[in-house]
């Protein structure tokens, strides 16, 4: 697998050349339970017309963090780094829950760097008190109780046992998070930008959740719509936390839909 070499971790990567003239590229940015291989479903689909990037975060897939290193902090300026490793200018951030924070970050730090952002099923860390404040209620009344699977709905764990194994499986592929800044509760998409630094965001954004999406149900998602005005908000009835996942053709669909719009 090709890596990156950053200042302290290397990065692995892949990435895939469409066979036509003037394209664009998208990268995408996998949640807390995978890693670049979470992206199978949508790399045939999405590199027909864009180059996809696709790599693991510090921490994930072979993209070993060192000890104590700064863990989730650093997703933004990450994304930065393979950007600028890849020579890549401009790019559509697609960002499933965690990957949201890499996603935020960034477009903040450098929105003319960003065409357009989909948050799949994240906030992307947002600090807004009132968001925050309904995050934690949330939290406290809906412990979790399925554990790794708490990220696929139940429809799909028994509708679609294979799948959710395979699910399962690529969760496993991750090194064990030693790292106290990269467990569970540590990531917790709460503190990151907020009131002005949302305002200032300009760049197309879509907010994308599932029915049963226990981790950011749809009205966080869709409260989290509303810091930034000019969003959009899609809700895809029957799957979880993981659309990209459970409904891929659904996922592909509206994503490339938003993109080319």
């Amino acid at each position: 697998m090709p890596q990156i070499k950053l200042q302290d971790i290397n990065i692995e990567y892949q990435e895939f050349i469409p066979k036509i003239n003037n394209y664009e590229t998208i990268i995408f940015m996998h949640g807390r339970g995978g890693n670049l291989l979470s992206w199978f479903q949508q790399i045939p689909y999405f590199s027909k017309e864009y180059r996809c990037v696709v790599y693991s975060q510090r921490g994930f897939g072979h993209s070993y963090d060192i000890p104590n290193g700064p863990g989730w902090s650093s997703f933004p300026n990450d994304l930065k780094a393979v950007m600028d490793s890849l020579n890549i200018n401009k790019a559509h951030l697609v960002a499933q829950s965690m990957g949201g924070v890499s996603a935020l970050g960034f477009a903040v730090d450098n929105p003319e760097r960003v065409l357009s952002i989909t948050f799949a099923d994240t906030t992307g860390g947002m600090g807004e008190p009132e968001l925050e404040k309904e995050m934690i209620k949330w939290k406290e009344n809906n412990p979790r109780t399925r554990g790794r699977f708490e990220a696929i709905s139940e429809i799909f764990e028994k509708q679609n046992p294979e799948m959710a194994n395979l699910y399962f499986q690529i969760g496993l592929s991750n090194p064990k998070l030693t790292n106290t800044d990269m467990s569970l509760n540590k990531i917790n998409l709460l503190g990151g930008p907020s009131g002005d630094q949302l305002k200032a965001l300009t760049m197309p954004i879509l907010f994308m959740v599932g029915e049963y999406d226990t981790l950011m149900p749809p009205k966080i998602i869709k409260l989290a719509s509303k810091f930034i005005k000019h969003s959009k908000y899609v809700y895809i009835p029957g799957c979880g936390h993981s659309v990209y996942f459970e409904k891929p053709d659904i996922f592909n669909f509206e994503v490339l839909k938003f993109i080319k719009s």
